[in-house]
C-alpha cells in the first residue's frame, strides 16, 4: 500500500484513522485525555476539563476518519507555554492516472489565484492553497487558518498525498503567533516521504509517542 509520511516532531502525536483503527484511536484520545488532565486536580475541576478534551480530540479524529483520511497529526507538547492550536489530517487519494499531475495543479492553482503557491513535495510537483474558514460549526467564534498541500506521487500516475492543516486564532489571521504555527506546520509537510507500508504503526510505536511527552503535573 502506497503511504505518505511526514517526521513527526517531539511533542507531536500521529493518530490513525484509517478503517480498522477505531478501538485504537479510542484509546489514544483516552490515553491523552488521562495524560493532559492530572489525576492530583480535584474532581470537580478535572472531569469538566476531561470532558472537553476527550469532545474536541474524539471530534478530530472521528472528522478525519469520515473524510478517508490515513492519520491526524496533533501537536500536544507546549512552545512557549503554549500549544499550537491546530490539526494536520494527511490523506492518500487515487485519480485518474491518465490525467497528468501536472494539468489538475494547474486547475487547483488557477481556482486559488493568489492564495496558491506552485512548489516541489516529496519530489514531485505540488501546490500549496491557503485559506480563512469558518470555526463555529466546531464552537469557536473566529475564523481558522487553513492550508492544503496537493502531491502528487512522483513515480505513481493518479496517487495522491492530501495534506491540510488548520490553524485556530481568537481572531487576528496576521498575528505572529498565528504565523509562527503556520510556519511549524508548514514545515512539518515539507519533510512528507512516499513509502510502501503494510499495516502502519503499530499500537506499542503510538503508544510509545505519548511515553516521549514531557510528563504532566498540577
Amino acid at each position: 500500500m502506497t503511504d505518505a509520511e511526514v517526521l513527526i516532531p517531539e511533542g507531536w502525536l500521529l493518530v490513525p484513522t484509517a478503517p480498522g483503527s477505531e478501538r485504537l484511536r479510542a484509546r489514544l484520545v483516552q490515553a491523552v485525555v488521562q495524560r493532559y488532565v492530572p489525576a492530583s486536580l480535584p474532581r470537580d475541576r478535572a472531569e469538566p476539563w476531561r470532558r472537553e478534551l476527550r469532545r474536541q480530540l474524539q471530534g478530530a479524529v472521528d472528522e478525519a476518519a469520515a473524510a478517508g483520511a490515513r492519520s491526524v497529526l496533533l501537536p500536544l507538547a507546549e512552545y512557549g507555554g503554549q500549544r499550537l492550536p491546530g490539526t494536520l489530517v494527511m490523506t492518500v487519494l487515487e485519480d485518474d492516472p491518465r490525467v497528468p499531475a501536472q494539468v489538475l495543479l494547474d486547475e487547483v492553482l488557477a481556482d486559488a489565484g493568489d492564495d496558491g503557491l506552485a512548489l516541489e513535495l516529496g519530489g514531485a510537483p505540488a501546490a500549496r492553497v491557503q485559506s480563512v474558514v469558518d470555526s463555529r460549526r466546531v464552537g469557536r467564534p473566529h475564523p481558522s487558518r487553513r492550508v492544503t498541500y496537493y502531491a502528487s506521487h512522483p513515480d505513481r500516475p493518479g496517487v495522491w498525498g492530501l495534506l491540510t492543516f488548520t490553524v485556530l486564532t481568537d481572531g487576528d489571521l496576521e498575528h505572529p503567533g498565528v504565523l509562527a504555527v503556520t510556519a511549524m506546520f508548514d514545515a512539518v509537510v515539507g519533510t512528507l516521504q512516499w513509502v510502501e507500508s503494510g499495516d502502519g504503526p503499530s499500537a506499542e510505536d503510538l503508544h510509545a509517542q505519548l511515553d516521549a511527552l514531557e510528563p504532566v503535573t498540577a
